[in-house]
């Protein structure tokens, strides 16, 4: 099977001719007794190098000789012997320079089909090899088309093959004493039929149909055909821009021909030095440009794009650049703009639909928060959060939407709280459930129950909420607004003015307008309760398994970085990808 075709004809690869010649392991020289003897490693098949004599040999049939290739003392195919030769084969096997081969198994199938009573009657399909005319098991019965030195059989007739030659006929019946050659029907690469004979081409051609540098039929490394489709014609150079018709690339190494006038060659590899790049007519370059990274693919340095991710790109990065660390296993790069409208994380690792808790878009750039935050409006201050992680809930500034993070349960949220009453849990952060006498939680906080009245939001109990109004919702004896957080987190609409919700945030059935909640650090589940499968993740966590993790945690084999509180879970194994820590000191 070829790999490769250029120019019309198969191209070997340097691991198939590094094979070729080598010597098989089982062939070692030596004179001790079953071992091959000196300078009689030597015959080649295929790619390996088998024993012609064995060291210690006799005509006695326990002494050794080669058998497929080995010197051995096995006498099943090798019925006869003599000076460490087999003198006659046997069963289906078959007589080749010195040894008995058995058809079936190698290396012997590579030579016959079929053998009978210690001769190879039909040879392999390839007609790389023949057989002679009256061959019989006392001599050799099959021939390389390439072995010019003649075999002799029975009668003193002989037959030989000729030098360079792939495939053959055999040759007719000959007379004692007068070598018959085969008939050449196709010589080796390299080499082209003159008359009888295979004749070498010029250096520059893998294979050629008449001498000279304009008789190749295909080239060899470092050149390309210059000739429209099957015709014969000069290899030229793969860097060579000079010729009027047929051109070369500018710093190429490799390439095969257009096999139109005019149209430069494909390059395939550049040489030291350059890079390849195929982004349109494939070029070789020392600078990749806007949009590539330099690196190495199957042993050819190229140019990449930035968003190739099985080269070591980012998905859907428009422009990048090397580094020596990069944020991401797997990628060579770091993203510096991201295409298609994604958002560039502020690590530079990832190309995202959204920015990830902790930071926020500023024109397709992910740029960090105060590091309380998990979510801002659009500055690192420290009162600039719009959301907390969980643990932490949202002090806000009178009338805005913005705020600080403070541990839950307290400052504001814990005034006029009853004692170990702060319960309820909205987003990850708990809130009070139950008020001093006077108080009702609203949003989290407790509030005079004369100012917080029916019908804006709360009706009013002993230290809890009997019903809500308007946009809020019943949840742990307060009211919750679903436009804002901490509500929104649990809940986005509620029917009339009983205070059911009606559509839970986290993607749950309300009963009897109480959202089911999700297992911890999740967000978004389906299913029932024991058996639910988790799709979104609360800040701070990550989603591995259809089970939320918090980043700082360990799970199975990926691993927490300490102190993280935004992240993202690697496709396989490792570290997470953290985007954000804070500080131990940081109540979360």
């Amino acid at each position: 099977v070829c790999r490769e075709e250029r120019d019309g004809a198969c191209v070997g690869y340097a691991e198939e001719t590094a094979r070729s010649g080598q010597t098989a392991e089982t062939c070692t020289t030596g004179a001790e007794t079953g071992k091959c003897a000196p300078d009689h490693c030597n015959v080649q098949i295929g790619d390996s190098v088998y024993c012609s004599q064995c060291s210690g040999g006799s005509s006695e049939t326990s002494s050794p000789a080669p058998t497929n290739g080995v010197c051995t003392t096995d006498n099943n195919e090798c019925s006869a012997k003599a000076n460490g030769m087999c003198t006659q084969c046997a069963q289906q096997s078959f007589m080749f320079k010195g040894g008995c081969y058995r058809i079936g198994q190698d290396p012997g199938q590579a030579m016959c089909k079929t053998a009978v009573n210690g001769v190879c009657t039909v040879a392999v399909e390839t007609k790389e090899y023949f057989v002679p005319p009256g061959a019989d098991n006392t001599h050799q019965s099959v021939i390389s088309c390439a072995d010019e030195t003649p075999v002799v059989l029975a009668s003193n007739k002989q037959y030989k093959g000729v030098a360079n030659c792939l495939k053959c006929t055999k040759p007719a019946d000959g007379t004692p004493g007068t070598p018959m050659a085969a008939t050449c029907d196709e010589c080796t690469p390299g080499y082209f039929k003159t008359g009888a004979a295979c004749t070498q081409c010029h250096s520059s051609c893998l294979t050629c149909s008449a001498e000279g540098e304009s008789g190749c039929k295909s080239c060899k490394d470092g050149y390309f055909l210059g000739a429209t489709s099957g015709a014969a014609g000069k290899c030229i150079k793969c860097d060579n821009v000079d010729d009027t018709n047929w051109k070369g690339v500018v710093g190429c190494l490799k390439c095969t021909s257009s096999k139109t006038s005019g149209t430069p060659a494909t390059c395939t590899e550049c040489a030291d030095n350059y890079y390849l790049k195929t982004d349109g007519t494939p070029s070789c370059v020392t600078n990749c440009g806007e949009g590539f990274f330099p690196t190495t693919v199957n042993s050819i340095k190229k140019c990449v794009p930035c968003s190739e991710t099985s080269n070591g790109g980012i998905a859907n990065c428009a422009k990048c650049s090397l580094t020596a660390s990069p944020a991401r296993a797997g990628a060579a790069v770091t993203c510096t703009e991201c295409g298609s409208g994604k958002k560039l994380s502020s690590l530079g690792d990832a190309c995202l639909d959204n920015c990830p808790a902790g930071t926020y878009d500023s024109s397709n750039v992910c740029i960090p928060c105060h590091t309380s935050c998990a979510e801002c409006n659009s500055n690192a201050n420290q009162d600039s959060c719009t959301a907390c992680y969980p643990g932490s809930v949202l002090n806000k500034t009178d009338s805005l939407n913005t705020g600080t993070c403070i541990p839950e349960c307290t400052g504001r949220y814990a005034e006029n709280c009853e004692a170990n009453q702060c319960t309820a849990v909205l987003g990850g952060s708990k809130y009070c459930s139950r008020c001093k006498s006077g108080f009702v939680p609203v949003d989290g906080l407790c509030v005079s129950s004369g100012t917080r009245a029916a019908p804006n939001g709360c009706t009013p109990g002993d230290g809890v909420c009997s019903s809500c109004t308007g946009t809020y919702f019943l949840q742990s004896g307060g009211c919750y607004n679903t436009q804002t957080l901490p509500g929104s987190s649990v809940c986005t609409a509620v029917t009339g003015n009983n205070g059911q919700c009606t559509t839970c945030t986290n993607g749950q059935n309300a009963n009897s307008g109480v959202c089911p909640a999700c297992s911890a650090g999740c967000s978004k589940c389906s299913g029932n309760s024991g058996s639910q499968t988790c799709s979104e993740c609360l800040a701070g966590y990550y989603l591995f398994s259809s089970k939320c993790v918090k980043c700082d945690k360990d799970d199975s084999n990926i691993t927490g970085v300490p102190n993280c509180v935004s992240c993202a879970p690697l496709a396989g194994l490792g570290t997470v990808t953290c985007y954000v820590t804070q500080t131990p000191t940081v109540n979360r």
